[in-house]
């Protein structure tokens, strides 16, 4: 019967362990379309979910409305600096070359606003407004006749439901505001064009495609097909069949030809028109015909060398190729090249309403690029030519960053062309045997997270980009290097030891280097946990897409009861100062011998240099005290398991911070709750855990539907760790920041309250409370806001961060070093930013330990032995007794000078009473 039970468990486990991996292989084959998916899901638990357009609109035009009445000013004097990347770019959809002068180029940043170069790409600078205006997605450009240039904002594909035509309902595209057009023609100053966005908010929402004939401009939208022949003025909906039927449906594409001709891709199917006039339009589509309805997205891109000659490229209901098809009489009849379902040709990797571009070469109508996770080159009579690596080294001549958009071919060269993908631009002149990384000053990277060192180097993970290290050493000072791979998350870097760095890629997979190069191993395994048991892998059933890692670290902590074992290697006199070596390799501190000490005797030592690295997942809390020791395994503590659940639906920890003493942990869930884990450093190992207590402190709930909110961030004031503030997502939220006074104390989750004040009823991502002053600053989804009484009244801070994402705030608090009171600011589309106002003169690292003498009595005694110390504050005690073997023979906290010894041996002791930065110590006789 017990072999029975036993086999039953097994199988049962691999049932359990087959039902929550079953994207564990598909993953390992479409990794960029699961970190898509990953994107998706991050930015819904943020933004939130609307019910129709119409609400979203609302939503977003009431946050505008607000966010306008709000002061805008150098409320807490705050100067900021760009830390770059200057060297890699983030997500780019649209490039155009100047028709008039093609050193001149315009590109666009999916959250990052529109840019321009002077020098054909070498390096970038940004248009106007900028960064001084709400930074918007810019996700297609054109240019008239008469050289103006034109763009569509607001980005819908990524976001689609399978249906694929009610984007918004689910879930969050980046907002934009219709249609910009430079003042001049060629011009790098821009305005936006009121009227196609007034009136038109529910269609022009999200401009997919843009094209231009003469001074015709066309924007293919949300739902419906709009165009300006007054350079933009004015607009009207053109999108219906000659019978006067509207066409419904997303505009995945448009193209116009040199004749006035216009073929259109919208909803699922495809349309022309002789001149793009309203009532003006034919499908060309249908069930039965060779041009059949479309399952997915579907670009399309006309010969420049014989405008006859149009591709149609699209994707099918699973994201992957579905064929290519193509007219050789301007879209009267087709031919279909290709058909979808190969096992071997799958260039859109199961995202092809993501990432799938399609282009013609200038110089030969049967020749094109098309460009998915990778690039590949067909020409008729050959087969498919792979043109790019996605997952080869920098270094190498082939690599292009994954995930293509757009691909743009030089006007007058035919081997030169550029590929806009999820990591800048690349170029080539030589017809792909070489690409360059064209991204210099092009700072569209989306972080979602940051780190820095001691003397001021950042770490910071982003969408696709890995993870990016900048130590101001590089070509440019805002030159970063990439750390490992995929999409990065949280960081951290070590305080005691410099060269210590925590990273992490998608899913929580968490990884540490000692060396600050890409040298990175993987560093959890907890014997109970079910990644370690292989029932999970790293998914959305283990842990959020990023997940939350936090560092905190001491050179003088006073509480965690770590000791090592001195030996004396010659006579000692009392009070000399000794350099020890921690229980962590390398990590060494000094303090002063408390009584003399003779040649091979031994004392026990307090370690004031502590470290505990924190990790939020679906299962557990996970804490490590070692983590930055390289000579031997990570060692795990699962502390708390609260909130947490990893079976049928993955609830567990978004957010996570501490008290400054580390003694007490915060973290905050996808469902709301916040909890607080007391008695932290008596936590040394899984034994211990009992220890600590959990209770939970605070819920929070969405306004409109009452479901639980995603805590966002978590901030413990520096100086009072009572004081915490925490942050949610979401836009018509009542309350989107929470304060209590009553952190550490507090029994229930009654002690939050709403401190939005005038804040606008926005996202808001993280959070900090300024170490100095008091000043709160949080970062939104409209960038910077600071309140300096406590939440009463907000202040969108400007001329820093632009007014974009803002994904998380810090401050370094540790006194010691050279950037003490720094502020360091992650954005998801314009990178990282730094402000050192509140930098002030560097502390000396905490000095040793102030020893003194107490008495005990009795003594000799048999049963307690008692004490009289000076404890105003009724503090904890950390009592040692340790026997002249230098061995930690009794230990306890407690606050009255009351010692039981009874279950001692006989023989002579060592008592060390230790009270904040005091140690008393005194010899006892036990009889």
């Amino acid at each position: 019967m017990k072999n029975s039970l036993i086999i039953f468990g097994l199988l049962a486990l691999l049932v359990l362990k087959v039902s929550l991996t079953s994207t564990k292989e598909v993953y390992s084959e479409y990794k960029e379309k699961e970190e898509a998916a990953g994107l998706k899901q991050y930015w819904n638990q943020r933004i939130g979910t609307f019910k129709s357009v119409d609400d979203y609109l609302s939503k977003v035009k009431k946050s505008r409305k607000q966010i306008a009445k709000t002061p805008k000013r150098k409320t807490l004097g705050l100067d900021w600096k760009e830390l770059g990347p200057d060297n890699i770019g983030g997500r780019n959809r649209s490039i155009l070359i100047d028709s008039k002068n093609n050193n001149l180029m315009y590109a666009g940043g999916v959250a990052g606003g529109l840019w321009y170069s002077v020098d054909a790409g070498l390096s970038w600078q940004k248009t106007t407004p900028g960064d001084n205006a709400e930074v918007l997605t810019v996700t297609c450009i054109t240019q008239d006749a008469e050289g103006y240039i034109y763009y569509g904002t607001g980005e819908s594909i990524l976001y689609q439901e399978p249906s694929r035509f009610v984007p918004f309902a689910a879930g969050f595209g980046y907002r934009g505001q219709g249609i910009f057009r430079s003042i001049e023609p060629h011009g790098t100053d821009f305005k936006q064009l009121t009227n196609s966005w007034v009136g038109f908010e529910n269609i022009t929402l999200a401009v997919n495609s843009i094209a231009s004939e003469g001074t015709a401009i066309y924007a293919g939208a949300y739902n419906g097909l709009v165009k300006s022949t007054d350079r933009g003025e004015n607009w009207e909906i053109v999108s219906s069949l000659t019978d006067g039927t509207p066409i419904t449906g997303t505009v995945s594409d448009v193209k116009v030809l040199s004749s006035g001709k216009v073929i259109l891709a919208m909803g699922i199917d495809y349309y022309s028109s002789p001149n793009g006039e309203i009532n003006s339009f034919t499908k060309i589509s249908g069930v039965g015909e060779i041009l059949t309805p479309a399952q997915g997205r579907s670009v399309i891109a006309v010969a420049p060398s014989d405008e006859n000659v149009i591709y149609i490229s699209r994707a099918d209901d699973d994201e992957q190729f579905d064929g290519l098809f193509r007219s050789k009489d301007a879209g009267v009849t087709w031919e279909k090249l290709f058909s979808g379902g190969s096992s071997i040709f799958k260039p859109f990797n199961g995202q092809g309403d993501f990432n799938q571009c399609l282009a013609v070469f200038p110089n030969n109508p049967n020749k094109i690029l098309l460009g998915g996770l990778d690039l590949y080159e067909w020409e008729e009579g050959e087969n498919w030519v792979k043109k790019s690596k996605w997952n080869a080294g920098w270094g190498d001549k082939n690599y292009i960053h994954a995930d293509h958009h757009s691909i743009v071919f030089h006007p007058s060269k035919s081997n030169q062309y550029y590929v806009g993908t999820d990591g800048g631009i690349f170029f080539t002149n030589d017809n792909g045997d070489v690409y360059q990384r064209l991204n210099r000053g092009f700072n569209i990277t989306q972080f979602y997270g940051l780190a820095f060192g001691g003397d001021g180097v950042v770490l910071g993970g982003t969408q696709d980009n890995s993870n990016i290290y900048i130590d101001y050493s590089g070509t440019t000072e805002q030159s970063g290097d990439l750390h490992s791979s995929g999409d990065g998350g949280h960081a951290a870097i070590s305080h005691l030891l410099p060269d210590v760095f925590f990273i992490e890629s998608q899913y929580g997979n968490i990884k540490r280097d000692n060396s600050r190069s890409d040298g990175y191993t993987e560093c959890f395994s907890h014997p109970d946990s079910w990644l370690t048991l292989g029932i999970v892998d790293y998914n959305y059933a283990w842990s959020e897409f990023v997940t939350p890692i936090t560092l905190w670290e001491s050179a003088g902590d006073t509480l965690v009861p770590d000791s090592v074992k001195f030996f004396a290697d010659r006579d000692y006199l009392k009070d000399e100062q000794v350099l020890f070596s921690s229980n962590i390799t390398g990590l060494n501190f000094y303090d002063s011998i408390p009584y003399d000490l003779k040649e091979d005797d031994s004392i026990m030592v307090k370690v004031p240099k502590q470290s505990m690295l924190l990790y939020g997942t679906h299962e557990a809390l996970y804490m490590s005290r070692n983590a930055i020791d390289f000579s031997t395994n990570v060692e795990w503590i699962k502390l708390s398991t609260e909130g947490c659940q990893i079976a049928s639906l993955p609830l567990g920890i978004t957010a996570i911070a501490t008290s400054k003493d580390g003694d007490h942990v915060f973290y905050g869930t996808n469902r709301g709750k916040l909890y607080r884990v007391s008695n932290v450093s008596k936590v040394l190992s899984d034994s211990d855990v009992s220890n600590a207590t959990v209770t939970l402190i605070g819920e929070f709930y969405q306004t409109d539907l009452g479901l639980p909110t995603v805590i966002t961030d978590i901030a413990v004031d520096p100086n009072d760790p009572e004081h915490v503030i925490a942050t949610v997502g979401y836009y018509d939220q009542t309350t989107n920041i929470y304060k209590t006074n009553t952190g550490i104390s507090a029994s229930d989750a009654s002690g939050f309250a709403s401190i939005d004040g005038n804040l606008p009823q926005i996202p808001v991502y993280s959070a900090m409370i300024e170490v100095n002053s008091g000043a709160y600053i949080i970062g939104t989804e409209y960038g910077l806001f600071s309140s300096t009484d406590g939440g009463v009244n907000w202040t969108q801070e400007v001329s820093g961060p632009p007014q974009g994402p803002v994904t998380m705030i810090r401050q370094e608090t540790f006194e010691w070093v050279p950037n003490y009171g720094q502020i360091y600011v992650a954005t998801h589309g314009r990178g990282m930013f730094t402000s050192d106002h509140y930098v002030t003169s560097v502390s000396e690292e905490p000095k040793a330990i102030n020893r003194l003498n107490v008495e005990v009595y009795p003594n000799p005694a048999i049963n307690s032995i008692q004490f009289n110390i000076d404890n105003p504050n009724d503090q904890d005690l950390l009592i040692q007794v340790i026997d002249l073997k230098g061995q930690l023979v009794q230990t306890e906290t407690k606050k009255d000078q009351q010692l039981n010894i009874a279950s001692l041996s006989s023989g002579t002791y060592i008592l060390s009473i230790q009270k904040g930065r005091e140690i008393y110590s005194s010899t006892f006789i036990k009889k």
